[in-house]
């Protein structure tokens, strides 16, 4: 299938996540989406399918999986569909609820509903599996945080994976209290779902935001993925829904999934 490539969450430091987009009238087959996000190899291929002006289904797969929800594909998106209207505010519609998606100035904005969390021990097996050692930890959903005592304990995380793989979790985030600006870091591992290391999790920042917004009393906050790739998101917390900035770069030229991957992600 023909789609876009777009890079979100890249400044001159970090390159951001990569996602790519597939504009379609219907949904495939879930086997034909999923062989496709496969065959294309990015972290999340999104499908959208346009139903009225600004409004869009969509759906979310991995390389092995269809998720329930991705943030940073969605941002891709919206850079995508903005680019082919004058739309300044574009609405999402997925089997998990609702997004809203803005365009301000040269940023994308989207609009995701807060993650409750639940303070608990280490699971059994967690901190081995990350080779690490917790400040705290707390449950929201199928996703666990673990705060760390500092960003060089983030930057230089080498989990276990397959270990990681067979906790009861969807999604791993650790993270510290930032310096140089930056309130707070993190990175993000999703082995389970066949994504060792997400580059930039917009979702993570759902449980985020509110974590690190109640420690340092703000509700604007600046965050700064230690992966790789690398990312920075300008967050806002409106209680029950948060706001998520980013840049969303779209690389020239439309993509075909026969491809091969290398040469994709390397021009």
């Amino acid at each position: 299938m023909r789609h876009h490539i777009v890079d979100t969450f890249a400044d001159a430091q970090s390159a951001g996540n990569p996602a790519a987009v597939i504009q379609t009238p219907e949904f495939p087959s879930g086997t034909e989406m999923q062989q496709t996000a496969h065959r294309i190899g990015l972290p999340t291929t999104a499908f959208v399918v346009p139903t009225r002006a600004g409004e869009y289904r969509v759906r979310w797969f991995t390389p092995y999986k269809e998720i329930n929800l991705c943030g940073h594909a969605t941002v891709a998106s919206a850079r995508v569909l903005f680019a082919d209207n004058d739309e300044t505010r574009l609405t999402f519609v997925s089997a998990n609820g609702v997004l809203h998606a803005e365009q301000l100035e040269d940023l994308i904005a989207i609009d995701l509903p807060t993650s409750a969390l639940t303070d608990c021990a280490p699971p059994p097996g967690l901190l081995d599996a990350l080779r690490t050692d917790a400040v705290s930890c707390a449950v929201s959903g199928d996703d666990v945080l673990i705060e760390v005592e500092s960003p060089t304990a983030v930057g230089s995380l080498c989990p276990d994976f397959a270990a990681l793989a067979a906790q009861p979790f969807r999604g791993h985030i650790v993270t510290a209290r930032g310096d140089d600006g930056v309130d707070f870091v993190s990175r993000t591992f999703f082995p389970a779902l066949g994504v060792n290391e997400d580059q930039v999790c917009v979702t993570a920042h759902c449980k985020l935001i509110p974590y690190w917004g109640r420690r340092l009393g703000k509700e604007r906050l600046t965050a700064v993925q230690l992966s790789e790739r690398g990312g920075r998101l300008e967050l806002r917390d409106s209680g029950e829904r948060v706001q998520v900035l980013g840049t969303a770069i779209l690389r020239d030229g439309v993509y075909d999934d026969q491809t091969p991957q290398l040469e994709r992600m390397t021009r």
